[in-house]
C-alpha cells in the first residue's frame, strides 16, 4: 500500500489565502492511494476536485473515501465508480483529512487531484482589512473613493472569472484526454482486427488449396 501526503504548511496560518495542492498521480491496479491535507483551525471549508485522465481499456472509474481527524476508520464520504468529482464540505474538526482512492483490480489509471481549504478566521481577517481600508478612504476625496471601489469590484469580478475559467479548462482537458485515449485504443484495435483478417484470409486460402489437392488425389485413385 502506497501513501503520499500533501500537508499544507501551518506557518502560513494567518495569511488570507486559499490553500491548494493540485497534483497528477498514477493509480495502479489493486493499490490504494491516500493524500492528506491539514486544517489549522476549526470551521474550515475543504474543497476538492478530481478527474480520471487515462485508464487502461477505457476504464475511467475509481472509488474514493474521505476520512476526518475524529475517526480515521469510518469515512465521512464514500463514492464508488466515479469518473470525476467536485465538492466542498464543512470541516468541523481541526486536523488531518485523508482522501483515499482505489482504481480496482484490473486497470491502471492517471488521476488529476486538487485539494484546497479556506478557514473562517482567514475570511474574517480579510473582511476586517477591507473595513479598515474603507474607513481610511472616508478621509479622502469622494471621487477617489468611488474609483478605488470600482477597481476593487473589477478585481473581484476578474478573480471569479479566472476561477471559472480554470475549472472549465480542467474539464476540457479531462474530456480531451479521454477522447484522445479512446482514439488511440480504437486505432490499436483496428490494427489488430486487420492483422486477424489477413491471417484468416491466408488460412482460408491454404485450407482451400489443401482441400483441392486432396480432392484431386482421391479422384485419381478412383480413376485407376
Amino acid at each position: 500500500m502506497i501513501y503520499r501526503s500533501l500537508i499544507v504548511p501551518t506557518l502560513l496560518y494567518f495569511c488570507s489565502l486559499v490553500f491548494g495542492s493540485p497534483i497528477t498521480f498514477e493509480l495502479r491496479k489493486g493499490q490504494r492511494e491516500c493524500f492528506y491535507t491539514l486544517t489549522p483551525d476549526v470551521s474550515c471549508t475543504i474543497s476538492y476536485y478530481f478527474a480520471v485522465q487515462e485508464g487502461d481499456a477505457n476504464d475511467f472509474q475509481v472509488n474514493y473515501e474521505i476520512f476526518g481527524p475524529a475517526d480515521k476508520y469510518t469515512p465521512l464520504l464514500k463514492r464508488t465508480k466515479e469518473r470525476q468529482g467536485e465538492w466542498s464540505f464543512y470541516a468541523e474538526h481541526r486536523g488531518e483529512y485523508a482522501f483515499c482512492f482505489e482504481g480496482g483490480e484490473e486497470h491502471n489509471k492517471i488521476v488529476d487531484l486538487d485539494i484546497e481549504y479556506k478557514c473562517v478566521r482567514q475570511d474574517n481577517d480579510r473582511s476586517e482589512r477591507r473595513k479598515a481600508r474603507k474607513e481610511q478612504r472616508k478621509l479622502k476625496d469622494a471621487s477617489a473613493i468611488q474609483l478605488q471601489e470600482s477597481l476593487e469590484d473589477s478585481v473581484d469580478n476578474i478573480e471569479r472569472k479566472l476561477y471559472l475559467l480554470e475549472r472549465n479548462m480542467q474539464y476540457y482537458k479531462t474530456r480531451n484526454n479521454r477522447n484522445h485515449y479512446t482514439v488511440r485504443s480504437t486505432s490499436r484495435r483496428v490494427a489488430l482486427f486487420s492483422i486477424y483478417g489477413i491471417l484468416l484470409v491466408v488460412g482460408m486460402s491454404c485450407a482451400q488449396v489443401f482441400m483441392l489437392q486432396w480432392f484431386f488425389r482421391i479422384s485419381r485413385k478412383q480413376a485407376v
